[in-house]
């Protein structure tokens, strides 16, 4: 069997490693990826078909997972396998089940000095958006999450060793380890600790694994290196210690988001001014202005400050190609034209489409737009949508993309910068065919999104709402998940087993009616008449005030006027449909 090491961030555990390493029959290993091997192991198993067609069986892929830990170290009688996912409650039953028993050493600081040794090694330029933001310091409390959770579920498989204790009392807490494991005690040297061989490069931090040769303590302030505010903020929360987390004070960069979700937009605005003044560096408070200003008619400001969001993984994919990425206005000189008639310049660009499904719809709009100005557009996507974007461009599934030659690329969800649009340079025409011919008077109806992305709930509507809205009128279910449950009796179910069949069934419909984004943005994207159901907080593109859009002409938004309440857009949906219906028997 092995042992694990899943400590804290920068609370000791590479020290620890160090001193575990001194041991001739031990061996600690660097940040490891077995953890994560075996999960990869465990869902191809439980996914793949021939596990099913052959009968495949729980008991099989233990013996796999066994064989993957008793092969993995073969040099050391101890083996410490180091990894922060390990105390994962659903990875410790599953490691229960391969090698019988769990023991996981940890060493443990408080959050507040944890911070503060973060701040000092990564220096940033602005410590409170580094604080709150930062993706380490997301790691940070991840894990922390993680190891509270382990020691929740099975509190016997813990040793805890705090950070001071390992530095001044190193004897006593490896002695503490031996007798956790069942060893023999070892004399371990404090002046020649080794070096953790950790490759600091990979994780983008010169420094994040140094151990000295001497163990010592360095002397600081956490208070003057995080400020007063922040240092009393991460106050408590040492559960190891029977700690409750403490209650803190709440953040005005949370009450400005819940002011705009409630619809307060006044006040939202406000708050955001006073954020601006006081964290002029935090991307979450610029990412937030963006809709402000999107909804000022100010469209390239907007997604500027959108794409501050890029940092926080709030707004876009990571794409890591080592291309340039491409604007209209700063094409190098030397790109030479291909065609002095259309003056398409010598170059290839890979449009990465970002995000969801229905963002992936949108901005597929600006592959015409680009190769108006190149010469070849390349188009990355997720993969049940590559076939309908394959019809008019060269198109790769997201995961191949970085393997497609390309002179640059362009982030879709920012490619109105790379364009540089205005609003009124956005044309609302159809950019994709529709398959089908529509059946007179037929309406599709979806009234719930994918709940996985954010803010998904605060959509959320009464399904009822609907089925009233468009009761009596020749309707059929574009519903693609559970929710489709809940479809009544009297509204057939239509083809939307993969995306061509929702093509489809979309094309067939004159009217769609939905909240969901993906349907809404490929009725609209074949020119069907589509009404979008928004809440009070609107997704960014239908910031712009009003019911209609730039981005199609044949999009109508009804808009949630009072958070909470959905009567207004449905009453004004069947008002509408009333009055359609009227014009149609009229003619």
């Amino acid at each position: 069997m092995i042992y694990f090491l899943s400590s804290l961030p920068r609370s000791g555990s590479t020290l620890l490693a160090s001193l575990l390493n001194q041991r001739p029959d031990t061996f600690a290993s660097t940040t490891s990826n077995l953890c994560d091997v075996m999960g990869g192991a465990v869902k191809e198993w439980e996914l793949n078909l021939a596990t099913i067609s052959s009968g495949g069986n729980r008991e099989e892929i233990i013996r796999i997972l066994r064989g993957m830990v008793n092969n993995r170290y073969v040099n050391h009688d101890i083996n410490f396998d180091k990894s922060r996912t390990w105390p994962d409650p659903q990875i410790m039953k599953t490691m229960l089940e391969v090698q019988g028993k769990i023991k996981i050493v940890a060493t443990v600081r408080p959050i507040v000095q944890c911070l503060a040794s973060f701040v000092r090694i990564a220096k940033p330029d602005d410590v409170q958006d580094f604080c709150k933001n930062s993706q380490l310091v997301k790691h940070l409390f991840d894990t922390y999450s993680t190891l509270k959770s382990g020691y929740k579920f099975r509190p016997e498989s813990f040793l805890f060793i705090e950070y001071d204790d390992l530095v001044f009392h190193y004897q006593e807490q490896m002695d503490r380890i031996s007798e956790f494991i069942g060893a023999i005690n070892y004399d371990h040297d404090a002046e020649n600790v080794p070096p953790s061989g950790e490759v600091d490069e990979v994780w983008g931090i010169e420094g994040l694994h140094d151990v000295r040769s001497t163990i010592e303590r360095r002397i600081y302030s956490e208070r003057e290196v995080l400020g007063d505010e922040l240092f009393n903020y991460y106050q408590g929360g040492e559960f190891w210690n029977d700690t409750s987390d403490p209650v803190r004070p709440v953040d005005l960069l949370d009450t400005q988001l819940e002011a705009s979700l409630r619809g307060d937009f006044k006040t939202s605005e406000k708050l955001i001014k006073t954020l601006q003044k006081q964290r002029p560096y935090c991307n979450r408070v610029a990412f937030n202005s963006g809709w402000f200003e999107l909804k000022k008619g100010n469209l390239q400001r907007g997604h500027e400050l959108l794409d501050k969001g890029r940092e926080e993984s709030l707004f876009g994919n990571r794409f890591e190609s080592c291309m340039p990425q491409w604007t209209a206005e700063k094409t190098p000189v030397s790109e030479q034209t291909i065609d002095n008639e259309d003056g398409r310049t010598n170059s290839t660009v890979l449009l990465n489409l970002e995000g969801g499904l229905g963002d992936q719809i949108h901005n597929f709009r600006y592959a015409q737009d680009i190769s108006k100005i190149v010469r070849q557009v390349i188009i990355s996507c997720s993969g049940e949508l590559a076939p309908i974007f394959a019809e008019q461009f060269p198109t790769v599934q997201r995961e191949a993309a970085l393997g497609v030659y390309h002179d640059h690329w362009v982030a879709s969800m920012s490619a109105i910068r790379s364009l540089g649009y205005e609003y009124s340079d956005i044309k609302g025409i159809p950019y994709i065919q529709r398959t089908a011919t529509a059946i007179p008077g037929r309406i599709g109806v979806r009234w719930s999104g994918n709940p996985k992305f954010e803010h998904e709930q605060h959509r959320i509507f009464p399904a009822e709402l609907m089925f009233d809205a468009v009761r009596n009128f020749n309707c059929v279910s574009l519903q693609h998940n559970e929710s489709s449950e809940n479809r009544p009796q009297w509204m057939p179910q239509a083809d939307v087993s993969d995306w061509i069949a929702t093509r489809k069934s979309i094309s067939q419909c004159e009217l769609v009616i939905t909240s969901c984004t993906s349907v809404a943005h490929l009725a609209a994207a074949m020119g069907i008449e589509t009404w979008i159901v928004v809440p009070i907080l609107s997704y960014y593109l239908w910031a712009l005030p009003g019911d209609k859009t730039p981005y199609y002409d044949s999009v109508t938004l009804f808009r949630q006027e009072k958070y909470d309440d959905w009567s207004a857009p449905f009453k004004n949906i069947k008002e509408k449909l009333k009055c359609m219906h009227t014009l149609k028997m009229a003619a």
